[in-house]
């Protein structure tokens, strides 16, 4: 909740007033945070034992930010003419975001020029490692929860 106020009130004219090449800069910046706090998240996963459900909720926290990120990129370079057909507001960088996310692509807002298509692979690609590591971290819970009831339950063995 927090999060998506945050979104809707970042004053972008500051950064709209910058110049192109810096706010490639700060995009590529971002997308290698975000890569690095995924890949420290799925390190941390695999080295140590802590509770799932916290892994988890560390999974979605990123997956949120990660949303957003890309929301206000997208938004961005939609101000660069011949980039984005049909993305003008907050929303609609939002939506764009999620409907690429849930691979729906509905069509209706699409990338038209290089720079946007390049920003939407980056983040399908980005939304291909996670959704398998979400998979990872879904599928452990399950198997630990299952594999505890079994332990943790009697074995009526009573003929």
């Amino acid at each position: 909740m927090a999060a998506g106020c945050v979104y809707y009130l970042i004053p972008l004219r500051l950064v709209r007033a910058t110049e192109e090449w810096v706010q490639a800069g700060a995009a590529v910046v971002a997308l290698a945070v975000l890569v690095a706090s995924f890949s420290r998240q799925l390190g941390r996963y695999f080295r140590t034992d802590e509770r799932t459900d916290v892994r988890l909720e560390t999974l979605l926290n990123l997956l949120i930010v990660t949303v957003l990120a890309f929301s206000l990129g997208y938004l961005l370079l939609a101000d660069h003419e011949g980039q984005f057909a049909g993305l003008d507001t907050r929303t609609d960088a939002l939506y764009f975001t999620l409907s690429t996310l849930a691979t729906v692509g509905f069509g209706d807002v699409h990338a038209v020029g290089q720079a946007a298509r390049i920003a939407v692979s980056a983040q399908i690609l980005f939304n291909l490692v996670f959704v398998g590591a979400a998979v990872a971290v879904l599928g452990s819970a399950i198997q630990r929860r299952l594999g505890s009831d079994r332990v943790t339950q009697p074995v009526d063995r009573s003929p």
